[in-house]
C-alpha cells in the first residue's frame, strides 16, 4: 500500500487528471491484488489480460485498464513485462445518439417539468460540442465575451458560444440570480458532477420514452459533431473545435450509423 501512495504522487506529478488517476491507482492495485505473492512475470500480465476478457467486458475497457497496468509496470522498473492491448478493428459507425427529435423531446420535458438547469446543460452541450467535464469553464464573465478557453486533456482549446445561446444563459442566470463564476453549480457552489449529469439525463429519457444508451452527456456532443458535419462538411474545423489532435478521431462523423447501413443494405434487392 505505500508503494501505491508513491505511484500516487506520481501519476499526479504527471498531471494526469483526478479522474484517471483513480482509474490508474485502482487497476495497478487490483493488478497486484491478482498477482498475489506469485513472482511478478509478463505470463502473469498475460494471464491478467485474458482474466479480464473473460469478464465480458468491452474490448475498450479491457485495453483502457492494461494501459492502466502496463503504466504501473512501467513506473515499477518492469517495462519488458507490459503487453499489448487487444487489436480491434476501427469503428466505422457512431450509434447511440439522439436525433433531433429526442433532442427536442428532452429539451421540452425538461423545462416543462421544472428541470430547468438540465434544459440549459442540454442545450450547452449540443451547441458547442463540449464535453460535460469541461461544463465548469462557462462562467457568467465568459458570457460577455462568448469565447471561452477549455483545459482538457493536457491541452487549451478556444470554445465559441453562438448569440442564441449567450442570450438564453444570460436570461438563465438573471432568473437563477447567479451574478458571478461558474453557471452550472452543485453543492457548496462547486461545478456540477458529471454523475449526476448523467444520472438526470438518463431521467428525462425515459420520461419521454428514449433508450436510457443514448442518454449519456457524451451523446449531445456526438450530436453537435454530426449536425455540424450534416451543415458545413468541414472535417478540419470539426477536429479543431472538438479539440482533437488526430483527425482520424473525427472522421467517425462522415460515417453512417449502423442502423443506417443496415438500411442500405436491405434496399439493394439482391
Amino acid at each position: 500500500m505505500e508503494q501505491l501512495k508513491v505511484y500516487e504522487n506520481y501519476l499526479r506529478e504527471r498531471e494526469l487528471s483526478k479522474g484517471t488517476c483513480e482509474l490508474y491507482l485502482k487497476q495497478a492495485e487490483l493488478f497486484l491484488n491478482y498477482v498475489g505473492d506469485r513472482p511478478l512475470s509478463k505470463e502473469e500480465v498475460f494471464s491478467y489480460r485474458e482474466e479480464l476478457l473473460k469478464r465480458k467486458l468491452s474490448v475498450s475497457t479491457v485495453n483502457l485498464y492494461i494501459i492502466a497496468v502496463n503504466c504501473y509496470l512501467k513506473y515499477a522498473g518492469y517495462s519488458d513485462f507490459t503487453v499489448r492491448t487487444v487489436k480491434v478493428q476501427r469503428k466505422n459507425s457512431i450509434d447511440n445518439v439522439i436525433n433531433r427529435r429526442e433532442y427536442q423531446s428532452m429539451l421540452s420535458y425538461a423545462k416543462s417539468s421544472g428541470h430547468e438547469k438540465y434544459y440549459y446543460i442540454m442545450k450547452t452541450l449540443a451547441m458547442t460540442g463540449i464535453r460535460v467535464s469541461e461544463l465548469k469553464f462557462f462562467t457568467v464573465e465568459v458570457l460577455q465575451k462568448g469565447v471561452t478557453y477549455v483545459y482538457n486533456k493536457g491541452k487549451i482549446r478556444e470554445v465559441y458560444l453562438p448569440d442564441c445561446l449567450i442570450k438564453e444563459l444570460m436570461e438563465y442566470c438573471g432568473r437563477e440570480q447567479i451574478k458571478e463564476g461558474i453557471i452550472f453549480r452543485g453543492k457548496e457552489y462547486q461545478p456540477i458532477n458529471r454523475t449526476t449529469v448523467y444520472k438526470m439525463m438518463v431521467y428525462l429519457a425515459d420520461m419521454v420514452g428514449i433508450p436510457k444508451e443514448k442518454a449519456h452527456p457524451h451523446s449531445f456532443r456526438h450530436f453537435f459533431a454530426i449536425t455540424y458535419m450534416e451543415h458545413y462538411a468541414n472535417l478540419a474545423e470539426l477536429a479543431d473545435i472538438l479539440g482533437h489532435s488526430n483527425m482520424e478521431t473525427t472522421r467517425i462523423y462522415t460515417t453512417s450509423s449502423s442502423e443506417e447501413k443496415r438500411r442500405r443494405l436491405n434496399c439493394l434487392g439482391l
